[in-house]
């Protein structure tokens, strides 16, 4: 028995979706990684300032991709016999490196506004803050389009390695400059944008190079109404970076750098569940986009509620979890005493979910429509939400950042279920019963798994994280076990 758990275990590693959990996986122990690095040796404030700058970064990627990342996907991935298009993806990286010399010299003149809205915990140049602002911003957004193009293609194993290589360039070079004595805010950023810059160009010419080699003539490139489709998503983009990451300049503007910290690091152990989903996130949107090119509704949402019925079996035990270590896990992290923050993990982990709920459903409405209507909503919802933290972070502090952020992704999961509705999407995204009794049992295993742990307050931070991790993988182990034992019985026997 344990050799055919065995032998499908390995089968699925060695499926598309099995590959894309490793990657996942590879990225936020990326997180966990660095996160410690940074704190322990240049202090949680310093960390926070990291953290900013790397947010003010990423709030520009939407605006100089331009939405060229559903552009590719979108063309590449209806075409069922093709075999890729580098034209596209060539001139897509090429407008985009345009925009981002036009990003740069914007943010050198404004140099003085634009470090306002970072609250750094010692002095820094706003020239420098603007360079690595605008460089970052270029290499993430030529890094999400070549894995948009390989998302389109369904190379999984080709992004995974791409993907892997460039983490552990990253974190080789950040080893080495610690090592060396030579770790600063600079230089952690600086590797960043070193490891990007290598692995991208690297790539970026072997595409180049394979997509001439294999069709024998000049790269094809899209024509202008395709590039102007994906404008509706830039400004959707934007608001989502709002909704998901301005967060943390709200939470540095009212509450300082150290506070940035502790809420970073609360959110890098809820990444776990955005991990969860990704790589059935990954694989959905071109099967979603293949479906409708047949005219296949209801294929669409079968595959839909498979998908997101995966997620909620996993990332509810997630949740649980995390709520139960979250302050000797956060402590852990930022080297510092963690602020009661259960509830903040709870209220943020419940924002977490119901936004990758409503991922099925806003990719349905991407493939069926212009992108209008969900450009509007998700501006609307994501402002409404940032809109909310902003209000309520001097009321509640951190609290209140969490509940704008809620309410937020409310809203916005409820704008996609009307237009997935009215644009033909039958059925919901999750079975109801199921996952209603799935939410209250994790209610109880919360509560049993504290008041164990509670018996035993000596523990430090490291055996409870550890304590409460095997507590929880047991109890919903064998509550799944208990409720699936026929059909793995069966899948056992096959």
């Amino acid at each position: 028995m344990v050799l055919i758990l065995g032998r499908k275990a390995l089968d699925f590693i060695r499926s598309d979706l099995g590959m894309r959990f490793l990657a996942e996986a590879a990225a936020r122990c990326t997180g966990f990684v660095v996160t410690p690095l940074i704190s322990w040796v240049l202090g949680a404030a310093v960390f926070g300032s990291y953290t900013q700058t790397l947010s003010l970064s990423f709030a520009f990627v939407p605006i100089v991709s331009a939405g060229l990342g559903y552009t590719v996907i979108r063309q590449v991935a209806s075409r069922v016999d093709s075999h890729g298009d580098p034209g596209v993806l060539v001139f897509s990286i090429g407008l985009i490196s345009g925009l981002c010399s036009a990003l740069a010299l914007a943010m050198f003149v404004f140099a003085d506004f634009i470090a306002g809205f970072v609250s750094l915990g010692f002095p820094v140049s706003p020239l420098s803050l603007a360079s690595a602002v605008s460089v970052l911003a270029w290499m993430t957004s030529v890094e999400a389009l070549i894995q948009e193009y390989f998302r389109a293609l369904k190379l999984v194993k080709q992004s995974l390695q791409v993907q892997l290589v460039s983490i552990f360039l990253h974190l080789a070079l950040l080893l080495a400059f610690t090592f060396a004595g030579h770790l600063s805010i600079w230089s952690a950023i600086g590797v960043l944008i070193f490891a990007k810059m290598l692995v991208n160009g690297f790539v970026l010419a072997k595409i180049i190079l394979y997509g001439r080699k294999e069709r024998k003539d000049q790269l094809k490139m899209p024509g202008l109404r395709v590039l102007v489709s994906g404008i509706p998503f830039m400004l959707s983009g934007l608001a989502e970076w709002a909704g998901n990451l301005g967060d943390r300049l709200v939470v540095g503007k009212y509450l300082g750098a150290e506070t940035v910290a502790h809420y970073t690091a609360a959110m890098m152990l809820l990444s776990v569940i955005a991990a969860l989903g990704a790589p059935l996130w990954w694989l959905l949107f071109p099967e979603i986009v293949r479906e409708r090119a047949r005219g296949n509704s209801e294929g669409c949402a079968r595959i839909v509620q498979s998908r997101t019925m995966v997620f909620v079996w996993l990332a509810f035990p997630a949740l649980t979890l995390i709520c139960v270590i979250a302050n000797p896990a956060i402590s852990l992290l930022v080297n510092a005493h963690s602020l009661d923050m259960v509830l903040v993990v709870l209220v943020l982990g419940m924002a977490m979910i119901i936004n990758q709920l409503a991922t099925g459903w806003e990719y349905y409405v991407v493939s069926a429509t212009s992108g209008k209507q969900l450009m509007v909503a998700t501006m609307a919802c994501a402002l409404i939400g940032f809109g909310g933290a902003v209000l309520f972070a001097p009321l509640y502090g951190i609290l209140g950042v969490a509940l704008g952020l809620l309410c937020g992704k409310m809203l916005f999961a409820l704008v996609c279920a009307g237009l997935a509705r009215r644009y033909g999407f039958p059925g919901t995204v999750v079975n109801g019963p199921k996952t209603a009794l799935l939410a209250i049992a994790s209610v109880l295993v919360y509560f049993l798994v504290s008041t164990i742990l509670g018996y035993f307050g000596s523990l430090g931070d490291i055996a409870l994280v550890v304590s409460a991790s095997c507590l929880v993988a047991m109890i919903f182990g064998a509550g799944y076990l208990a409720c699936y034992r026929k059909k793995l019985a069966d899948q056992i026997g096959k």
